[in-house]
């Protein structure tokens, strides 16, 4: 087929129109069903699946997200979820220690899905971390988005990654009980969908907001609140299918300058709700320290 290996061994594809197994086999230069299906391969080695227009980030926001994280403002949040999965993993998949060798050489792909992946950056540094801590390990990652413009810059980064336009909020083109693990990282959640991919005992981890970040720029610029409650609901939209392991919460203080401030601001929904003096404010802005928090909810399929 193409240049990307990773969507060859992605035999968990479904047909987004068919949505029945087998699903999507790769040809010289498109997925295609037993049907007949086609869709093409890019040629940054990704494919849109998506069937309908759905809301996606912009060219803008998907380019000042990139630099913002690329600088390196939420690398402990990556570093975070990196050893929360490491760890998953060595405690329910990897074999007795003394068993490691033999066992790596017959042991099927793990298989993890980031869904709302946006430009990659949390999938390609797991894969990366996974690369250095568990080299024995066989992996696939699937990264999914909406954008088309947050996939192609992911494409391009992330060689050895699976990456596909779709919607999480319509049914997801993966075969059920297919992955290990399920990232949801300040993206739409789809229970229904996340339960039906994830294996049981898969590890679902949802990263949100916390109550006090990016305070006191928040305020400043008038800023999108976060809904109040939000971990309770996120909790309780997940309790049918789902065991809730852990909580984490992640904060720290993180001095900004205007240039970093200007990407944070454009690549979150707040931009396209701020007035036209609330935009021209963050020009102005030389220096800020704001509060950054996270929060993790760890899941277990039951």
């Amino acid at each position: 087929m193409g240049k990307n290996s990773s969507l060859a061994s992605c035999a968990f594809l479904l047909c987004p129109i068919c949505g029945q197994p087998p699903g999507l086999s790769a040809g010289s230069n498109a997925l295609v069903c037993p049907r007949r299906h086609s869709f093409d391969i890019a040629r940054e080695q990704y494919v849109n699946l998506l069937l309908k227009k759905a809301s996606a980030d912009t060219k803008e926001m998907v380019q000042a997200r990139r630099q913002f994280l690329a600088d390196g403002h939420y690398a402990p949040l990556a570093s975070q979820i990196n050893k929360l999965v490491s760890r998953y993993l060595s405690e329910t998949v990897l074999p007795p220690r003394a068993d490691t060798a033999h066992a790596h050489s017959d042991q099927p792909c793990i298989a993890m899905l980031d869904a709302g992946c946006g430009e990659g950056y949390y999938l390609g540094q797991l894969q990366h971390y996974l690369c250095m801590q568990q080299s024995g390990l066989s992996c696939c990652y699937v990264g999914i988005d909406s954008s088309k413009e947050a996939i192609r810059m992911a494409a391009r980064h992330y060689k050895d990654i699976c990456f596909l336009v779709a919607s999480i909020k319509e049914p997801l083109p993966i075969a059920s009980d297919s992955m290990q693990v399920l990232l949801n990282i300040f993206a739409p959640r789809n229970a229904a969908e996340f339960a039906r991919v994830l294996l049981p005992g898969g590890l679902l981890l949802v990263i949100i907001p916390g109550p006090t970040h990016l305070q006191p720029l928040r305020e400043r610029l008038s800023l999108l609140n976060i809904e109040e409650g939000k971990q309770q609901h996120v909790i309780q939209q997940f309790a049918p299918c789902f065991a809730l392991r852990d909580t984490f919460s992640l904060t720290y203080r993180l001095p900004l300058d205007r240039q970093a401030i200007a990407h944070l601001v454009r690549m979150t929904p707040s931009y396209w709700h701020l007035t036209g003096q609330a935009r021209q404010a963050i020009e102005h802005i030389e220096d800020v320290q704001t509060e950054i928090a996270f929060t993790g909810l760890v899941f277990i399929k039951q």
